[in-house]
């Protein structure tokens, strides 16, 4: 088998890539706009009319065909624990590494009021964790009750203290709720183990997409869809920072992708301890991904503009604020408004790099002082300032005029406070050829192809 067959079936639009796997080397890129919600075999053949162009009908039919998704707009999850430091944050972070949604987080006993916002949410999965091994039931067992008599007609996952399973199997599926058993996340202190839920929540999310209009004739042609795209893409990135035998990884990474409703962000880097901080809370993930989904270019834009300021914002592109206030106006009245003049595209670039440097400060770990014997400062979350490249992907970042200037955004600025454990100088790259979701696709039958293509689509920033 000579070609592999990539393609991403999402919201807005379908993509494609086709890899001629001996020389590792990516042939050509496509982009159709999306027929998820008509017939997603109209954007699967535009893909494949695509292929053909470039390696003929024979090469098409005869190569590797392998697909992932956000067409579905993601799994919308609530993630539901004990406590915001531990079960909270571990569920965040199984959710996020499957490719999901949260919509709610809640911790401590569910209260009616609790449950009454879950049912408000269009919930399609909860997430009900909690509990070291040996540990905490009765705030579970009690959880699991109330969900059971809610009118929640999500399926639950439970992920918590194994030695209350059986009883929450039985209080939820006496209450009419599909409930899947699972290992729990959060064994033991400093333990984190997300691989079971997520395995899960993918095949949650693949099932939903499979009935999706004309998806059950797009598995007929290419197969099952392989994965949910932030997957793909944290797999890619994960290679990509660890390499390959034969190939050296880029070593601690972070990557940024704004979108028009949201900003992910991912990080692939150990976590260690900052100078002499003691880390408290929930294990993080080597490879980690947080999504905001109220910072993003058109739908989420005034969200920014809440949190950063529109005094700052107006006087940083030189505009007024009712100027600023209207500009952002048209962008949630049509989210597919293109900006078409100087003053425009500069507000454009305010709100990515408001965006980013938002996003970046949330996913990162922080540093508090304490008082407490032999303890002065504490570290909860990710330790990212050995973090040495950054790599945005999609969107302005890939399309924008000054890409280094935004993603210089995430590093810490001259005068900021260094308890936030971003990195002072950062290499900045852009994913030009837009094949992170590719690689990760591929990883799994040609790794050595996936990291190739990465390297082959990166570029400096600055250029």
């Amino acid at each position: 088998m000579k070609y592999a067959t990539l393609i991403d079936f999402g919201s807005t639009y379908t993509k494609v890539a086709c890899v001629y796997l001996p020389e590792r080397r990516v042939l050509m890129t496509g982009c159709f706009p999306s027929t998820v919600h008509t017939d997603a075999r109209i954007g699967l053949h535009q893909c494949f009319d695509a292929v053909k162009g470039a390696v003929g009908r024979a090469a098409l039919e005869e190569s590797l065909k392998l697909s992932s998704s956000s067409a579905a707009g993601g799994l919308r999850m609530a993630v539901i624990g004990l406590t915001k430091s531990l079960s909270i944050l571990a569920g965040r972070n199984t959710a996020f590494g499957a490719g999901a949604k949260i919509m709610a987080s809640e911790s401590g006993w569910l209260t009616p009021e609790d449950v009454r916002a879950l049912e408000g949410a269009d919930i399609e999965i909860v997430l009900l964790c909690g509990g070291y091994e040996k540990g905490n039931r009765t705030m579970v067992l009690h959880n699991a009750e109330v969900l059971s008599g809610s009118g929640l007609k999500a399926p639950v996952i439970y992920a918590g203290n194994s030695g209350a399973a059986q009883m929450v199997r039985e209080i939820l599926c006496l209450g009419g709720k599909e409930c899947f058993l699972v290992d729990n996340v959060i064994p033991a202190v400093g333990e984190l183990n997300t691989g079971p839920a997520e395995e899960v929540i993918r095949n949650l999310f693949m099932k939903r997409i499979t009935n999706m209009a004309g998806m059950d004739k797009v598995q007929e042609e290419i197969g099952e869809i392989l994965m949910p795209t932030p997957a793909a893409v944290l797999a890619a990135g994960k290679l990509l920072s660890e390499g390959i035998e034969g190939g050296k990884g880029l070593g601690g990474v972070m990557m940024l992708d704004v979108g028009g409703a949201t900003t992910d962000v991912y990080s692939f880097i150990k976590n260690k301890g900052y100078h002499y901080a003691r880390i408290v809370g929930a294990a993080e993930p080597d490879a980690k991904r947080t999504v905001e989904g109220d910072m993003g270019m058109r739908e989420s834009s005034i969200c920014v503009l809440e949190e950063a300021g529109a005094e700052s914002m107006a006087k940083s592109v030189g505009v007024t604020e009712e100027a600023l206030r209207k500009s952002i106006e048209k962008r949630l009245l049509d989210t597919s408004f293109l900006a078409d003049t100087p003053e425009e595209l500069r507000i454009d670039q305010e709100i990515a790099s408001r965006a980013i440097s938002i996003s970046a400060r949330r996913h990162a770990g922080r540093i508090e002082k304490v008082h407490s014997k032999g303890v002065r400062e504490i570290q909860r979350g990710k330790n990212l300032t050995k973090v040495e490249t950054l790599i945005g992907t999609g969107g302005i970042l890939v399309n924008g005029t000054d890409p280094d200037r935004l993603l210089q955004c995430a590093a810490l600025q001259d005068g900021e406070d260094e308890t936030i454990l971003l990195p002072r100088t950062i290499r900045t790259l852009v994913d030009r050829d837009y094949v992170f979701y590719a690689a990760g696709l591929l990883q799994g039958y040609d790794e050595a192809a996936a990291f190739a293509i990465m390297k082959a689509s990166l570029f400096p920033g600055g250029n």
